[in-house]
């Protein structure tokens, strides 16, 4: 099969190239799927762009729909470079966000400084536990770690629902916890919106992840693992201690975004808080091809078509569902275009060693 990084430059201009070519063909296809509904195509995308980054709110609201996003979907990357795959992103979100709140809920006033920083070791421990459980049973057990950490999903929710409903319930018949104190809050970026500075936590959050991966035995470590066990095992790596971290560490990430997301918006933990954070992160980390910066890049395209797809709702009466067909033909095209440029180019090939051979 021809190589196209040597043919066509770097592997990021290659992976770059090939994802922009697949959100245009999956654009021009979805092109029909609105035209089956009744409604004129290039009106209801215009409708999109204008509601994605023709006012400043439409550009505040992806920032704060891609922050959770971000940081759920670098663990979801470090994981699949460790060799595993880490499908529990909700339920560390969930119990992220119940340990964190507890920090600010329970805690002594304090100075907001040290009730973050205390809160997101909070999150981190606990979405790093949920996710080590996985990690223990993978390597002790040799469980599938794709099974357990989609059934911790439902603990998780299972959990946070009895504490919403129970012992950390507000007063009032609605399952939540009570409400952060304001000094507790994130700062919004531009009063009157959703985003937040907690935006940083994920671009930060990207930044070390490559540091880590790129420049450190750690990640080097993780690398090898993923990349083949039985070397790591001959270069003396433990594969079982590095099974559970890596799995600790990706669960970290998740548990973070629970606590950026409790203290950035909802500022409290309610049922529903999460909408399948760690699916969309799943297939964010497959689009970027598991870099970090990459990560950060398609969790803004994904919140983008999310706030556009409402702006058609609002003005053509398109379903929202729409996103979920172009997301799809997005993923779809990207697996499947290089496949079959390698084989146009291959046939090329064969069709010159031809002529030059008569």
């Amino acid at each position: 099969m021809p190589d196209l990084k040597k043919q066509y430059g770097s592997k990021f201009a290659v992976d770059a190239g090939v994802f922009l070519f697949s959100i245009l063909i999956a654009f021009i296809v979805s092109l029909a799927f609105i035209a089956v509904l009744g409604v004129n195509p290039v009106t209801a995308y215009t409708a999109m762009i204008r509601g994605t980054f023709g006012r400043l709110t439409g550009t505040l609201e992806i920032l704060a729909k891609s922050t959770s996003l971000i940081i759920i979907g670098l663990g979801v990357s470090l994981a699949a470079q460790g060799g595993l795959s880490n499908l529990g992103g909700d339920g560390q979100f969930y119990i992220g966000a119940i340990a964190s709140i507890c920090v600010g809920l329970y805690m002594p006033s304090s100075s907001p400084l040290l009730v973050w920083i205390l809160a997101i070791t909070a999150g981190i421990v606990g979405g790093g536990l949920w996710g080590a459980i996985a990690g223990f049973l993978k390597a002790y057990f040799n469980t599938s770690e794709v099974i357990v950490t989609i059934m911790l999903n439902y603990v998780a929710l299972y959990f946070v629902s009895y504490c919403v409903g129970g012992p950390l319930k507000a007063p009032g018949g609605i399952p939540q916890t009570r409400a952060l104190p304001r000094m507790y809050h994130f700062s919004k970026l531009i009063q009157g919106s959703r985003a937040h500075w907690g935006i940083v936590l994920g671009l930060a959050a990207a930044i070390i992840l490559w540091i880590v991966m790129k420049k450190t035995l750690l990640g080097y470590r993780i690398q090898t693992v993923g990349a083949s066990p039985n070397a790591a095992v001959y270069g003396g790596i433990n594969i079982k201690f590095y099974t559970v971290l890596i799995l600790f560490i990706a669960g970290a990430f998740s548990g973070l975004a629970g606590m950026a997301e409790v203290y950035g918006s909802h500022y409290r933990v309610l049922e529903g808080i999460t909408t399948n954070f760690g699916f969309t992160a799943l297939l964010i980390a497959l689009l970027a091809k598991l870099n970090p910066y990459a990560v950060v890049f398609g969790s803004l395209f994904i919140s983008a078509l999310t706030v556009g797809a409402n702006s058609m709702q609002i003005e053509m009466n398109v379903p929202t569902s729409i996103v979920n067909v172009i997301q799809s033909l997005i993923i779809f095209f990207f697996l499947v275009t290089p496949n079959i440029w390698a084989r146009i180019t291959m046939k090329r090939q064969f069709v010159g060693i031809g002529k030059e051979e008569a």
